[in-house]
Formats: structure tokens, C-alpha cells, sequence
């Protein structure tokens, strides 16, 4: 694997922080593309990616914490070490919900309409940042002996590339939610498509993970269910209402 891609002095150029500054660049590039035909100004798309990026990764960070709270117990301003490692995406999509939320009170703008349309970019980055995972020899999953198996520095056996089947996974995710939104559905219904898909797709490779017991869910896991429950429930409900005008909501 390749977690640092150059050295020079202190300076320390990560694979994981390259792969999702490139996400980022490329979901900046097509969201420009299309956003004065989606009804949103350049200044905006700036602002959205602005707040989701820094949002996300405060929001991973505080979530890894609160979970591993005894590694920083001793010196809190680990916290802050990002390069380091630690971080869990469902503390980072929440948080970047929230600041979003904030953000379209603040601008009386429509929440969905917004997230509607930044949906399918966080497929794409986090497609990116599972590549990263990849090349950093992270979050990989439990032994296998089929013929795609990895061996990770420090492993004695081959496992499960968990990380590619995710990012594959986003990548396909992000395609279904652009061909979804190019459909112009009710508001709301990409927003519930994300939650549904996203949440089937990792409570099914939270299975191959390390760690994983096989047999019993993990926190990840009921997360995604909840995920799956909820898309479900604000889809269905979205179906059923009679259409309406565009307005903010």
C-alpha cells in the first residue's frame, strides 16, 4: 500500500488526502457544470462544498472520538491530528446535514432542492476517499481466499478489499442519483433515494469487514438500517402526496 505518496522534511504528502482533495475537484468541476441549469449560482456550489468538506471531516473526527474517547483522554489535541487517522462517516454525513440545514435557514433556500443536488457529488468523494482507504491499507475487511483477496502490510493472510467495494458501490450510487435528479422528481426523493441506497449498501459490506462478528450487528450496521428505514419511510411519503410547486421546504 501507499499511505504517504512523497516526503520532503516534514512535509508528509498522504494518499488518503490527495484521493479526496481530487474527489473534491472533480465533483466542484461537474457540479459547476450543471448548476445555472439546476437553479443554483457558482457562488453557492462554492459554499455547498465548502461546508460539506469541512463539516464532514469535523463531524467524522468528533464521531471517531466519541467512540475511541480513551485515545484521547491523555492528550485531547490529538483530536485534531487528521493525518493520523480516525475517522467515521456517519458522524460526517450527519454534520453535513446539519451545517447544510443551518445554511439554507440562514438563505431561506429550499433544505432538499439543495441536498437533492449535492447528493450524488458525496457519492463521488466518497467513492474517492474509500480509494484512499484502499491505498492507505485501512478499513479492510475479514479474511477471504477468493481470487480478488488483498494482502495488507502487516496481515498474514489475504482479505477482503472492503474499501473497492465501497467506492465501486458510491460510484454507482452517484450514477443512479444523477439519472434520478435529471428526471426532475419530486423535491425530496433524490435525499430519500441517497438514504436508502447508501444505508443498503454498507450494512451489506459491514459484513465483510474486520472485526465484523458475522452473526451480530454492528453500530454501523443499525445505523444503516436506520438509514434504510428512514429513505424508505420519506420516499414513500413523497410518493404519496399529491404534486406540488417547488417551494422551499
Amino acid at each position: 500500500m501507499i499511505p504517504i505518496l512523497f516526503e520532503a522534511g516534514p512535509f508528509h504528502l498522504y494518499t488518503y488526502g490527495l484521493t479526496i482533495a481530487l474527489g473534491v475537484a472533480l465533483a466542484l468541476v461537474l457540479m459547476q457544470r450543471t448548476a445555472v441549469r439546476d437553479g443554483f449560482t457558482n457562488e453557492q456550489v462554492y459554499d455547498f462544498v465548502f461546508i460539506s468538506v469541512l463539516a464532514g471531516f469535523s463531524g467524522a473526527r468528533l464521531f471517531y472520538a466519541a467512540q475511541h474517547f480513551s485515545e484521547f483522554r491523555g492528550n485531547p489535541l490529538e483530536i485534531f491530528a487528521l493525518w493520523r487517522g480516525g475517522l467515521i462517516f456517519y458522524g460526517g454525513l450527519a454534520a453535513g446535514f446539519f451545517m447544510l440545514w443551518v445554511y439554507t435557514r440562514k438563505h431561506k433556500l429550499a433544505f432538499f432542492s439543495i441536498m437533492d443536488f449535492i447528493l450524488p457529488y458525496g457519492a463521488l468523494v466518497h467513492a474517492f476517499g474509500r480509494l484512499g482507504c484502499f491505498l492507505n491499507g485501512c478499513c479492510f475487511g475479514r479474511a477471504c481466499d477468493r481470487p480478488w483477496a488483498v494482502t495488507f502490510p502487516g496481515l498474514d493472510q489475504p482479505v477482503h478489499p472492503t474499501q473497492l467495494y465501497e467506492a465501486f458501490y458510491n460510484i454507482a450510487v452517484f450514477f443512479i442519483l444523477r439519472a434520478l435528479y435529471r428526471r426532475r422528481p419530486k423535491q425530496g426523493l433524490v435525499t430519500a433515494s441517497y438514504l436508502l441506497l447508501y444505508g443498503m449498501g454498507r450494512l451489506g459490506i459491514e459484513f465483510f469487514r474486520a472485526g465484523n462478528p458475522g452473526w451480530l450487528l454492528t453500530w454501523n450496521q443499525w445505523i444503516s438500517a436506520a438509514l434504510i428505514f428512514c429513505g424508505l419511510a420519506f420516499g414513500i411519503g413523497l410518493l404519496r402526496k399529491p404534486a406540488r410547486i417547488r417551494g422551499k421546504l
